[in-house]
């Protein structure tokens, strides 16, 4: 009889101390290394946010957080590498509502952004500006229009990949202007704008991030900046005239930074990614650093932006639709 109170009392003491599954998974998790994959080339305005980023998100976390660049196909091969990995919440996507809502429509992918993808954040937004090297000769979009249209498929434009970060203010530019144009794709904005100093492309749309020290040091010029407000967080682009003001409305691209990860990862996993981000918003080192790079802070939660995503991606089909019949 004292044998069977013994082992009774045994074990209620230890059904104390049993954890649920999941909450166990939620303390335990992260329990290594996590992998954020950026979808495009170092140098761009993708990669200077990151490292800030990163570096936060690791402190808030407990562990590290290492970039991994995947360029290619205009960020189709990175997205595929995050979505190829073990959905465990350790591989997450560092990359923009160009890549989520508008590349799928212009190719086959072997993924549906809206189902294999869920948010963990959008960071903040950006209109691209217009950037040309410091000599060329032109110093307004009215000269450079006027540029272009006297030499007919001789000018080269720079671009972020098909359809990539800068690829959509670049169709509504052409667009709007009926010039007529040489593409060049690059694999990430550093690319981009060693094409402009290097003399290879007369022109590009880019961020400020990639461009400020270029723009401080005289040797690149920014001719406009794409929608209808000024950038108001940087002074050294602050008198910049919008493309509104110029008289093209239509040319009113904004890039999104978002994080995703493949909605297949465990749920835990999630929220404490989403709170995650969350705290880094207030961080003071995170703060600092977006001052320092001059880029202002539009957060959004995960939930938040997911409930916008399905109705983006269908504004974006018109435009599709009528660059494929130019």
């Amino acid at each position: 009889m004292r044998q069977l109170l013994r082992t009774a009392i045994g074990l209620a003491v230890a059904a104390l101390f049993v954890v649920p599954s999941a909450e166990l998974r939620a303390q335990e998790y992260p329990e290594r290394p996590i992998t954020v994959v950026l979808p495009m080339g170092p140098g761009g305005s993708h990669d200077i946010h990151a490292r800030g980023i990163t570096s936060v998100l690791s402190d808030v976390l407990g562990q590290p957080v290492i970039m991994r660049f995947v360029p290619g196909a205009g960020g189709v091969q990175g997205t595929e590498a995050v979505l190829a990995a073990d959905p465990d919440g350790y591989t997450i996507l560092f990359s923009s509502n160009g890549n989520d809502q508008v590349l799928p429509q212009t190719r086959e992918v072997t993924y549906n952004t809206l189902e294999d993808l869920t948010t963990l954040a959008r960071i903040n937004m950006a209109q691209p500006i217009l950037v040309a090297a410091a000599d060329a000769p032109y110093d307004s979009v009215e000269e450079f229009v006027a540029y272009a249209k006297e030499r007919p498929a001789e000018v080269n434009f720079g671009v972020v990949g098909l359809w990539g970060a800068t690829y959509v203010a670049t169709i509504q530019f052409l667009q709007a202007t009926g010039i007529d144009v040489n593409l060049i794709p690059h694999r990430g904005g550093g690319d981009a704008v060693q094409g402009v100093l290097s003399g290879q492309d007369q022109i590009t749309w880019l961020y400020t991030s990639p461009v400020k020290s270029h723009v401080v040091a005289r040797t690149m010029k920014v001719l406009a900046v794409a929608g209808d407000e000024q950038v108001t967080h940087d002074p050294a682009f602050s008198d910049v005239p919008t493309m509104a003001a110029l008289g093209y409305p239509e040319v009113n691209f904004t890039l999104e930074r978002v994080f995703f990860a493949p909605s297949a990862m465990p749920a835990d996993a999630l929220a404490r990614l989403r709170e995650a981000f969350k705290e880094i918003i207030d961080h003071p080192s995170f703060k600092a650093y977006m001052g320092r790079i001059g880029e202002p802070l539009h957060f959004m939660s995960g939930e938040e932006y997911d409930a916008l995503r399905a109705e983006r991606f269908e504004s974006y089909s018109a435009l599709i639709e009528s660059s494929k019949r130019n």
